[in-house]
Protein backbone atom coordinates (compact mmCIF):
# COMPACT_ATOMS: atom_id res chain seq x y z
CA UNK A 1 0.00 0.00 0.00
CA UNK A 2 1.22 3.50 -0.80
CA UNK A 3 2.71 5.52 2.05
CA UNK A 4 1.43 8.73 0.49
CA UNK A 5 -1.31 10.58 2.38
CA UNK A 6 -4.76 9.68 0.98
CA UNK A 7 -7.00 12.29 -0.61
CA UNK A 8 -10.58 11.19 -1.29
CA UNK A 9 -12.67 12.91 -3.97
CA UNK A 10 -16.48 12.62 -3.93
CA UNK A 11 -18.37 13.63 -7.09
CA UNK A 12 -21.78 15.21 -7.54
CA UNK A 13 -24.77 14.46 -9.77
CA UNK A 14 -24.96 13.61 -13.48
CA UNK A 15 -21.30 12.53 -13.78
CA UNK A 16 -19.02 10.02 -12.13
CA UNK A 17 -15.82 10.43 -10.22
CA UNK A 18 -13.24 10.56 -12.98
CA UNK A 19 -15.40 12.83 -15.14
CA UNK A 20 -15.59 15.25 -12.22
CA UNK A 21 -12.01 15.10 -10.95
CA UNK A 22 -9.86 14.12 -13.95
CA UNK A 23 -7.84 17.33 -13.58
CA UNK A 24 -6.92 16.38 -10.02
CA UNK A 25 -5.16 13.16 -10.98
CA UNK A 26 -1.93 15.15 -11.29
CA UNK A 27 -1.94 15.38 -7.48
CA UNK A 28 -0.86 11.73 -7.44
CA UNK A 29 2.73 12.99 -7.61
CA UNK A 30 2.45 13.75 -3.87
CA UNK A 31 -0.75 12.12 -2.61
CA UNK A 32 -2.69 8.89 -2.87
CA UNK A 33 -5.64 10.14 -4.92
CA UNK A 34 -8.82 8.12 -4.43
CA UNK A 35 -11.68 9.10 -6.75
CA UNK A 36 -14.84 7.29 -5.70
CA UNK A 37 -17.97 6.50 -7.68
CA UNK A 38 -21.03 6.99 -5.49
CA UNK A 39 -23.79 4.36 -5.51
CA UNK A 40 -25.19 3.88 -8.99
CA UNK A 41 -22.44 5.84 -10.73
CA UNK A 42 -19.60 4.37 -12.79
CA UNK A 43 -18.62 0.97 -11.48
CA UNK A 44 -20.58 1.26 -8.23
CA UNK A 45 -23.73 -0.82 -7.84
CA UNK A 46 -27.03 0.87 -7.10
CA UNK A 47 -29.07 0.18 -3.99
CA UNK A 48 -32.70 0.47 -2.99
CA UNK A 49 -32.00 3.86 -1.40
CA UNK A 50 -29.31 5.81 -3.22
CA UNK A 51 -28.15 9.28 -2.23
CA UNK A 52 -26.56 10.95 0.74
CA UNK A 53 -27.65 8.49 3.48
CA UNK A 54 -25.94 5.50 1.83
CA UNK A 55 -23.10 7.54 0.34
CA UNK A 56 -22.20 9.08 3.71
CA UNK A 57 -22.07 5.61 5.27
CA UNK A 58 -19.81 4.46 2.44
CA UNK A 59 -17.50 7.43 2.91
CA UNK A 60 -17.25 6.90 6.68
CA UNK A 61 -16.40 3.24 6.06
CA UNK A 62 -13.71 4.23 3.56
CA UNK A 63 -12.23 6.74 6.01
CA UNK A 64 -12.19 4.07 8.71
CA UNK A 65 -10.26 1.84 6.34
CA UNK A 66 -7.79 4.56 5.41
CA UNK A 67 -7.26 5.82 8.95
CA UNK A 68 -7.05 9.47 7.98
CA UNK A 69 -7.44 11.37 4.71
CA UNK A 70 -8.09 14.70 3.07
CA UNK A 71 -11.63 14.87 1.63
CA UNK A 72 -12.89 16.92 -1.33
CA UNK A 73 -16.57 16.92 -2.28
CA UNK A 74 -18.26 18.53 -5.25
CA UNK A 75 -21.94 19.55 -5.34
CA UNK A 76 -24.06 16.58 -4.15
CA UNK A 77 -20.80 14.94 -3.14
CA UNK A 78 -20.05 17.97 -0.97
CA UNK A 79 -23.26 17.28 0.95
CA UNK A 80 -22.14 13.67 1.38
CA UNK A 81 -18.73 14.86 2.58
CA UNK A 82 -20.25 17.26 5.12
CA UNK A 83 -22.49 14.57 6.60
CA UNK A 84 -19.62 12.08 6.81
CA UNK A 85 -17.19 14.65 8.22
CA UNK A 86 -19.44 15.36 11.19
CA UNK A 87 -19.73 11.62 11.89
CA UNK A 88 -16.04 10.81 11.54
CA UNK A 89 -14.24 14.06 12.27
CA UNK A 90 -11.22 12.29 13.72
CA UNK A 91 -10.59 10.69 10.32
CA UNK A 92 -10.30 13.93 8.34
CA UNK A 93 -7.08 15.83 7.78
CA UNK A 94 -8.93 18.56 5.88
CA UNK A 95 -12.23 19.14 4.10
CA UNK A 96 -12.92 21.05 0.88
CA UNK A 97 -16.52 21.36 -0.30
CA UNK A 98 -17.48 22.87 -3.65
CA UNK A 99 -20.95 24.43 -3.81
CA UNK A 100 -23.02 21.89 -1.85
CA UNK A 101 -26.72 22.08 -2.87
CA UNK A 102 -27.74 22.28 0.80
CA UNK A 103 -30.17 25.06 -0.01
CA UNK A 104 -32.10 24.70 3.21
CA UNK A 105 -29.03 25.88 5.11
CA UNK A 106 -29.76 29.31 3.65
CA UNK A 107 -33.32 29.65 4.86
CA UNK A 108 -34.53 33.21 4.54
CA UNK A 109 -32.46 33.91 1.44
CA UNK A 110 -34.80 34.54 -1.48
CA UNK A 111 -32.74 32.73 -4.12
CA UNK A 112 -32.09 29.66 -1.95
CA UNK A 113 -35.73 29.50 -0.88
CA UNK A 114 -36.87 29.70 -4.51
CA UNK A 115 -34.55 26.85 -5.45
CA UNK A 116 -35.87 24.68 -2.63
CA UNK A 117 -39.48 25.36 -3.64
CA UNK A 118 -38.71 24.51 -7.27
CA UNK A 119 -36.39 21.53 -6.89
CA UNK A 120 -37.53 19.61 -3.84
CA UNK A 121 -40.83 18.44 -5.43
CA UNK A 122 -38.91 17.10 -8.43
CA UNK A 123 -36.83 14.85 -6.16
CA UNK A 124 -39.87 13.83 -4.13
CA UNK A 125 -41.76 12.58 -7.18
CA UNK A 126 -38.73 11.34 -9.13
CA UNK A 127 -39.94 7.75 -8.73
CA UNK A 128 -42.95 8.68 -10.88
CA UNK A 129 -40.79 10.06 -13.69
CA UNK A 130 -38.79 8.39 -16.42
CA UNK A 131 -35.10 9.24 -16.52
CA UNK A 132 -35.65 11.65 -19.43
CA UNK A 133 -38.58 13.31 -17.68
CA UNK A 134 -36.53 13.76 -14.53
CA UNK A 135 -33.65 15.33 -16.47
CA UNK A 136 -36.06 17.75 -18.14
CA UNK A 137 -37.71 18.71 -14.85
CA UNK A 138 -34.38 19.05 -13.04
CA UNK A 139 -32.94 21.22 -15.78
CA UNK A 140 -36.05 23.40 -15.84
CA UNK A 141 -35.66 24.15 -12.14
CA UNK A 142 -32.08 25.27 -12.82
CA UNK A 143 -33.33 27.81 -15.34
CA UNK A 144 -32.20 26.02 -18.50
CA UNK A 145 -34.08 26.89 -21.69
CA UNK A 146 -35.95 24.17 -23.58
CA UNK A 147 -33.49 24.35 -26.47
CA UNK A 148 -30.55 24.00 -24.11
CA UNK A 149 -32.16 21.06 -22.33
CA UNK A 150 -32.90 19.34 -25.64
CA UNK A 151 -29.31 19.84 -26.80
CA UNK A 152 -28.00 18.52 -23.48
CA UNK A 153 -30.14 15.39 -23.65
CA UNK A 154 -29.22 14.86 -27.30
CA UNK A 155 -25.56 14.66 -26.25
CA UNK A 156 -26.19 11.76 -23.85
CA UNK A 157 -24.59 8.42 -24.51
CA UNK A 158 -24.97 5.26 -22.46
CA UNK A 159 -22.72 6.54 -19.66
CA UNK A 160 -24.59 9.83 -19.40
CA UNK A 161 -27.97 8.09 -19.25
CA UNK A 162 -26.68 5.78 -16.52
CA UNK A 163 -25.46 8.78 -14.51
CA UNK A 164 -28.78 10.54 -15.08
CA UNK A 165 -30.66 7.50 -13.78
CA UNK A 166 -28.40 7.40 -10.71
CA UNK A 167 -29.18 11.07 -10.15
CA UNK A 168 -32.91 10.39 -10.44
CA UNK A 169 -32.60 7.88 -7.60
CA UNK A 170 -30.87 10.33 -5.27
CA UNK A 171 -32.58 11.76 -2.22
CA UNK A 172 -33.18 15.50 -1.99
CA UNK A 173 -29.90 16.95 -0.64
CA UNK A 174 -31.67 19.61 1.39
CA UNK A 175 -32.79 16.94 3.87
CA UNK A 176 -29.23 15.96 4.76
CA UNK A 177 -28.40 16.48 8.46
CA UNK A 178 -25.43 18.82 8.17
CA UNK A 179 -24.28 19.37 11.75
CA UNK A 180 -22.82 22.85 11.76
CA UNK A 181 -22.18 22.61 15.50
CA UNK A 182 -20.01 19.52 15.17
CA UNK A 183 -18.22 20.79 12.09
CA UNK A 184 -17.46 24.07 13.84
CA UNK A 185 -15.75 22.16 16.66
CA UNK A 186 -13.74 19.87 14.37
CA UNK A 187 -9.95 20.07 14.47
CA UNK A 188 -9.43 19.78 10.71
CA UNK A 189 -9.39 22.88 8.46
CA UNK A 190 -12.31 23.38 6.09
CA UNK A 191 -12.50 25.37 2.87
CA UNK A 192 -15.80 26.21 1.19
CA UNK A 193 -15.43 26.85 -2.55
CA UNK A 194 -17.88 28.84 -4.67
CA UNK A 195 -18.01 29.87 -8.31
CA UNK A 196 -18.04 33.49 -9.38
CA UNK A 197 -20.93 33.33 -11.89
CA UNK A 198 -22.01 36.73 -13.15
CA UNK A 199 -23.86 37.95 -10.10
CA UNK A 200 -27.21 37.82 -11.86
CA UNK A 201 -28.14 34.17 -12.30
CA UNK A 202 -30.19 32.42 -9.66
CA UNK A 203 -27.63 29.65 -9.80
CA UNK A 204 -24.99 32.08 -8.63
CA UNK A 205 -27.13 33.65 -5.94
CA UNK A 206 -28.48 30.46 -4.38
CA UNK A 207 -25.11 28.73 -4.19
CA UNK A 208 -23.48 31.93 -2.92
CA UNK A 209 -26.03 32.07 -0.11
CA UNK A 210 -25.41 28.44 0.87
CA UNK A 211 -21.63 28.78 0.75
CA UNK A 212 -21.70 31.97 2.79
CA UNK A 213 -23.98 30.53 5.46
CA UNK A 214 -21.94 27.34 5.64
CA UNK A 215 -18.59 29.11 5.93
CA UNK A 216 -19.92 31.46 8.61
CA UNK A 217 -21.63 28.63 10.48
CA UNK A 218 -18.54 26.46 10.85
CA UNK A 219 -15.79 29.07 10.75
CA UNK A 220 -14.46 27.87 7.39
CA UNK A 221 -12.44 29.75 4.83
CA UNK A 222 -14.52 30.83 1.82
CA UNK A 223 -12.76 30.87 -1.56
CA UNK A 224 -14.51 32.21 -4.68
CA UNK A 225 -13.25 31.23 -8.14
CA UNK A 226 -14.39 34.24 -10.14
CA UNK A 227 -13.78 32.62 -13.52
CA UNK A 228 -15.88 29.53 -12.81
CA UNK A 229 -19.49 28.53 -12.57
CA UNK A 230 -20.18 25.30 -10.67
CA UNK A 231 -17.02 23.32 -11.46
CA UNK A 232 -13.86 25.28 -10.62
CA UNK A 233 -11.90 22.02 -10.35
CA UNK A 234 -12.51 21.63 -14.10
CA UNK A 235 -12.73 25.26 -15.22
CA UNK A 236 -9.72 26.52 -13.25
CA UNK A 237 -7.79 23.33 -12.47
CA UNK A 238 -4.37 24.91 -11.99
CA UNK A 239 -5.63 27.38 -9.39
CA UNK A 240 -7.85 24.78 -7.73
CA UNK A 241 -5.05 22.23 -7.45
CA UNK A 242 -2.75 24.92 -6.07
CA UNK A 243 -5.36 25.61 -3.37
CA UNK A 244 -5.43 21.91 -2.46
CA UNK A 245 -1.65 21.60 -2.32
CA UNK A 246 -1.32 24.67 -0.11
CA UNK A 247 -4.02 23.42 2.25
CA UNK A 248 -2.69 19.88 2.42
CA UNK A 249 0.92 20.94 2.93
CA UNK A 250 -0.06 23.20 5.80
Amino acid sequence: MSDRIPAVFVHGSFRGGLDTFHEQLELEDEYRVIVVDRRGFGGSASTAADGWPTDAEDLVALLDELGQAHVVGHSYGAVVALVAAARASERLLSLVVIEPPAFELARGDAAAEATTVAMKPVYERAHELSTAEFVQEWARTRGMSRDRVDAWIASFGAAEWAAAEATRRERWPGDAPIRLDLLAQAAFPTVVVAGGYDGHTRGGRDFAAVCGRLADGIGARLVVFEGSLHTPQIEEPEAFNRLLRELWRS
